[in-house]
C-alpha cells in the first residue's frame, strides 16, 4: 500500500502568535482551510485554526489541507463530535492512503479501536484517528470526491 504524509498537526495555545511564526521565519504562506458543509463543530475560526499548504507539485499531489495545522485545543471536542479520540490535544501526524476501508480492516483484525470521523473535517477526505502502540495519535485519511 502506497502512503504519503498528508499534514502534521500542533496544538497552540495562541494560534495566531503560532501563525505569525510560521510565517515570518520559514516564510509559509497561510491558506484558507477548506472544511466541508456538515463540518459539525469544526471550527475554521482564524483564532482556532491556521492553515499552511506544502510548496510545490508535491504539496498539489497531497491535494487539499495538505501541510501543517495549528489547532487551539478544544477539550471536549472528541465528545461533540461523536469521537474516542481528541484531535485538537497534543497534536497528531496525518497519513494519506489510498484504501482508507483495507486499513479499517486490518485495525478490525487487530483488534485496535479507531475513531471513524467520516467526511467531517476536510473537503474530499475521510478520515479515521487512532493510537499507535506509543499512544500517538494519528489521523488515516484517503482522498474521495467531495
Amino acid at each position: 500500500m502506497t502512503w504519503t504524509i498528508h499534514h502534521v498537526n500542533l496544538p497552540a495555545h495562541d494560534v495566531r502568535e503560532s501563525a505569525a511564526f510560521y510565517s515570518a521565519i520559514f516564510g509559509m504562506r497561510e491558506t484558507p482551510f477548506q472544511r466541508p458543509e456538515t463540518g459539525g463543530n469544526f471550527r475554521s475560526d482564524p483564532a482556532a485554526l491556521a492553515a499552511f499548504e506544502q510548496d510545490g507539485p508535491a504539496g498539489r499531489d497531497l491535494g487539499i489541507n495538505n501541510g501543517l495545522h495549528i489547532v487551539k485545543p478544544v477539550p471536549r471536542f472528541a465528545e461533540a463530535n461523536g469521537l474516542q479520540h481528541n484531535p485538537t490535544i497534543g497534536g497528531h501526524v496525518a497519513i494519506t492512503v489510498p484504501d482508507l476501508d483495507l486499513v479499517m480492516r486490518r485495525l478490525d483484525d487487530a483488534g485496535i479501536q479507531y475513531s471513524d470521523a467520516g467526511r467531517y473535517a476536510m473537503l474530499g477526505f475521510r478520515q479515521i484517528y487512532l493510537y499507535d502502540p506509543s499512544m500517538n495519535l494519528l489521523e488515516i485519511n484517503q482522498r474521495v470526491t467531495p
